[in-house]
């Protein structure tokens, strides 16, 4: 009897723990936090804050969105989305910027309206890199939309 009642208790503690397992796995498939780095967001987000995102692709105008950051060179529009093994959501590292502009809305300062599948971003902070030097975003590199600061 002691021996068929230690097994239970392990398979019971094994359960457990890949139900928390699958939980924060859950979690992160749902929601990301990020690190705000620098002013480009000021006075929004502050240096050092933290931004909650939930993964969505609801994305309106005006919401603050966590996006994979630009390549340096080639900018959003020319850089291949980078791709978590196994999933389909853009990985880091991440910029948090405001969406200016969705797909038909027109780019700010612009006669030309953003194309399907795009967004147009900018920083709060007017100095901050954004659409404006990096060309428009494509929809699969934004992660998730801003739910809270801290």
């Amino acid at each position: 009897m002691g021996g068929s009642s230690w097994w239970l208790s392990a398979l019971a503690v094994i359960a457990a723990v890949a139900l928390m397992v699958e939980a924060v796995l859950w979690l992160r498939r749902q929601w990301l936090l990020v690190n705000v780095e620098g002013p480009s967001m000021e006075p929004t987000l502050r240096d050092g804050q933290e931004v909650l995102a939930r993964r969505t692709r609801r994305i309106g105008t005006g919401q603050i969105v966590v996006v994979r950051a630009p390549d340096p060179v080639l900018g959003w529009a020319e850089a291949p989305p980078r791709r978590r093994r196994g999933r389909g959501g853009p990985t880091g590292p991440w910029w948090v910027k405001r969406v200016a502009a969705g797909p038909g809305e027109p780019i700010p300062d612009s006669s030309e309206a953003v194309p399907p599948g795009h967004y147009f971003l900018l920083s709060d902070n007017p100095a901050g890199d954004d659409s404006r030097r990096h060309g428009l975003c494509p929809a699969e590199s934004i992660a998730g939309v801003m739910i809270r600061k801290f």
